[in-house]
């Protein structure tokens, strides 16, 4: 008797939205493309209970969704899996159609951000057969392993499934406590020579110690737990000696929301990697409020190159209506004690919010220049789905109903940004090309830019990059204003 055969899973990676930069596509793709971690690491977890897996990364291999058909029908899935932001949406749903035209008979799984706020509105289409709510390693597993047995898939804990053209939201699966129970991430499965990014050592990689976030920042859309979730110390350094190793990198993007929340833990970390002799530089964000200057020290001699700090607003009234529990001297202070260590800065800012004024503007685009950062990165205030910022936008009519669930519904739609009596997009926009303009060509900004370019052929590279982005900034904006006004966007008052 023939063996039955185990069920092959393929991960399909869409390709990443330019939506809220100020750049077209491929600029962001020169900006940087980055491994899909979430993806690598339920990948692990299949490879681990020994089912086949493989993932397939459009963005990465720079691949029409139509000239990917092929390579699945190759792979002959039994089960696909998809994992979704709500700007990647609209690609997510055109992989899904392919892949239900191409392998009509398998079992297509999607999960992600998206997925844990608008899971039944996304059943609504037929190619989508299952959604995934929450932490998704646990549950995959649990769907692979009922498909292999010829179990009931459709009453499996933390899954939204479609059945009988009816829409059911299953019960749910409690948080992941034990993050160090899953295995390395199967980076293996990945096109890890594809991988780039303009201020960062290449090879380069990316891991994350933690999940959840008990902030409740008004514009963000952290979803999944304010339940603060640790791996632990020992198993973070072994996965960074591990990426090392296996694949050569140079440096490591840590991607926890706030990589510093409990000094003495990344005091240990640090200390860890002392002890191994460990050389690897890697990147962090933080909070300006969760860091000091001796923990910044220690951050550095473990071999951290650059830390990315959320400012967001421009005086302390915006900051207070922006809730982000930060002062502005926190953000000095903070800034300032990054500098004297010697690490790389970057602060991340918004243009705009709910009762802002060009005053408020001005403030956020004085403030950048005002702190002695090496970067900043500038966002016209876009209300995310299950953030204060969308409730507020709802509330007071700039949007005239629940725009995402109607974009989910519709398959898409332009990105919202949050136009409001005060400020329109248009001057928004224009907002943010003179934040860059007036960061970035600053005297004392280019000649540090020049002066590290002159360093290495990295920095060339990344000087030239880097202007190539800002030339986007300049032309892409020049080419908004003089498109004609078409009225007021369809999704606002």
């Amino acid at each position: 008797m023939e063996r039955r055969r185990k069920p092959r899973t393929l991960f399909i990676k869409y390709h990443e939205i330019a939506d809220q930069q100020p750049m077209s596509a491929k600029a962001a793709a020169k900006f940087g493309i980055f491994p899909t971690l979430p993806l690598a690491t339920l990948a692990a977890v299949l490879r681990e209970h020994d089912y086949p897996v493989k993932i397939l990364d459009l963005h990465a291999l720079n691949l029409p969704v139509a000239d990917a058909a092929p390579l699945v029908a190759e792979a002959r899935p039994d089960v696909v899996g998809l994992t979704c932001k709500t700007l990647g949406w609209p690609a997510v749903l055109e992989i899904a159609r392919m892949v239900k035209a191409t392998v009509p008979e398998c079992l297509v799984v999607l999960g992600g951000p998206h997925t844990s706020i608008y899971a039944r509105e996304s059943l609504t289409f037929d190619c989508i057969d299952m959604a995934v709510v929450g932490d998704g390693e646990e549950t995959l597993l649990e769907i692979v392993q009922t498909l292999d047995g010829g179990g009931d898939l459709w009453s499996i804990p933390g899954t939204c499934v479609r059945r009988d053209g009816e829409v059911i939201m299953n019960t749910a699966r409690p948080v992941v406590a034990d993050l160090d129970a899953f295995p390395m991430p199967a980076l293996d499965l990945l096109p890890m020579d594809r991988y780039h990014c303009l201020t960062v050592l290449n090879p380069f990689s990316t891991l994350v110690t933690s999940r959840g976030c008990p902030w409740h920042c008004g514009f963000c859309s952290q979803v999944y737990s304010e339940r603060l979730r640790f791996r632990s110390v020992e198993r973070v350094v072994d996965e960074m000696a591990w990426h090392v190793e296996r694949f050569g990198v140079r440096e490591i993007v840590i991607f926890d929301e706030t990589f510093t929340v409990g000094r003495a833990r990344v005091m240990k970390f640090c200390e860890e990697i002392g002890r191994r002799g460990l050389r690897v530089a890697f990147n962090i964000r933080a909070r300006v409020d969760a860091v000091d200057k001796p923990m910044l020290q220690a951050l550095k001699d473990a071999g951290c190159r650059s830390i990315h700090m959320g400012v967001e607003g421009g005086s302390q009234r915006m900051l207070d209506i922006m809730r982000k529990g930060i002062t502005v001297e926190q953000v000095r202070s903070a800034f300032r004690a990054a500098r004297e260590v010697g690490l790389e800065t970057r602060g991340y800012f918004i243009i705009g919010y709910f009762d802002a004024g060009p005053e408020d503007v001005e403030d956020v685009i004085r403030f950048a220049t005002s702190l002695d950062m090496d970067f900043a990165s500038f966002a016209v205030a876009t209300p995310l789905p299950a953030t204060e910022l969308y409730a507020v936008a709802l509330e007071r009519g700039y949007l005239k109903s629940d725009y995402w669930k109607a974009y989910t519904l519709n398959g898409g739609g332009p990105v919202p940004h949050l136009e409001t009596e005060l400020l329109d997009a248009r001057t928004l926009k224009n907002y943010r090309t003179r934040a860059y303009l007036a960061f970035y060509l600053r005297p004392e900004v280019m000649l540090r830019r020049a002066y590290h370019a002159s360093r290495s052929m990295k920095g060339i590279i990344d000087l030239m990059g880097g202007l190539s982005v800002l030339k986007e900034v300049v032309v892409g904006n020049l080419h908004e204003r003089l498109r004609p006004r078409s009225g007021t966007s369809p999704h606002l008052r």
